[in-house]
């Protein structure tokens, strides 16, 4: 980090599932961290650690040239960038670590831009254990100009950051990662329980599978919680079934039939039971219960 970055505010708007670690993670990095978010107790916590908290969204405009943002829907991410491009000053750069749909981060892009305000989408895969350790995958989209100039920042929040181009690129590119990620959890549940049927332990299959083409980060990822049905969230259903469903309308919008679309939706639909707030490997349990009936 170079001293001019080490010294420069950083707004951060959100601190949930992913937001609090990123924002811990950069504490730890020797950033100063202005945050904001609607429950005061999570405040609270990164100001313990060393960060500053604002008052309001039009306090982070003024104080930070770059504002980081972790919202858990396009719908609020309109919104607080709607209000955080009408407050800025001109020059502000905004990096948008949400994941939103294609067309959101191509609006929010075109408004910042027609407000002097630069918007980069850059939502990030890899989990809270890794946003606390700085180790997420990032995929961006913005004006190369932009994205040199925060590349730093970019370094410190993931280990491995892909520029795939302009606005609403990386929105595109973390949604068909996590269409396949999803895809793969399915698979991974499945197999897992054909060995209750087979004669197999859990055990020995996943031994077989991390050492052979089954290995994948779903498999990695959900057989710890299969194992101990331990299902406390990471990432948890509800937050699954919005990637699925913008995945899915990104598929429409490319012209793609998915094989199943209807069933993918029923499994991982958050309100269907009491195991929305759950992690997602509960997908497990759902279809274990759809075997038994």
């Amino acid at each position: 980090m170079t001293n001019e970055a080490a010294g420069e505010n950083v707004g951060l708007v959100g601190l949930g599932n992913m937001g609090g670690p990123i924002g811990s993670h950069l504490i730890s990095r020797g950033r100063k961290l202005h945050v904001v978010d609607t429950d005061p107790l999570k405040v609270k916590e990164l100001v313990a650690k060393g960060a500053h908290a604002s008052n309001s969204l039009a306090d982070l405009a003024t104080q930070c040239p770059v504002i980081l943002l972790s919202l858990p829907t396009p719908l609020i991410a309109r919104a607080v960038v709607g209000d955080l491009i009408r407050l800025a000053t001109p020059g502000l750069i905004l990096i948008d670590l949400s994941t939103n749909d294609p067309q959101t981060a191509r609006d929010l892009g075109a408004s910042a831009v027609a407000n002097s305000v630069r918007y980069i989408d850059a939502p990030v895969s890899g989990g809270p254990s890794r946003a606390v350790t700085g180790e997420l995958s990032m995929m961006v989209g913005g004006d190369e100009e932009s994205v040199k100039r925060v590349w730093p920042l970019l370094s410190d929040v993931g280990a491995q950051i892909e520029h795939v181009g302009p606005s609403g690129c990386g929105t595109i590119a973390k949604l068909l990662n996590n269409f396949v990620a999803l895809w793969g959890m399915v698979g991974v549940s499945q197999a897992f329980l054909a060995t209750e049927a087979l004669g197999i332990s859990k055990e020995r299959i996943y031994d077989v599978m991390s050492k052979s083409s089954g290995k994948s980060y779903s498999l990695d990822r959900n057989y710890p919680k299969i194992r101990d049905a331990n299902f406390k969230p990471n990432f948890s259903l509800a937050l699954a079934e919005k990637d699925l469903r913008l995945g899915l309308e990104l598929m429409h919008q490319a012209g793609v039939a998915v094989i199943g679309e209807q069933q993918l939706i029923d499994l991982f639909n958050a309100s269907s039971g009491d195991d929305g707030e759950m992690d997602v490997a509960v997908i497990y349990e759902r279809l274990k219960g759809n075997a038994r009936t």
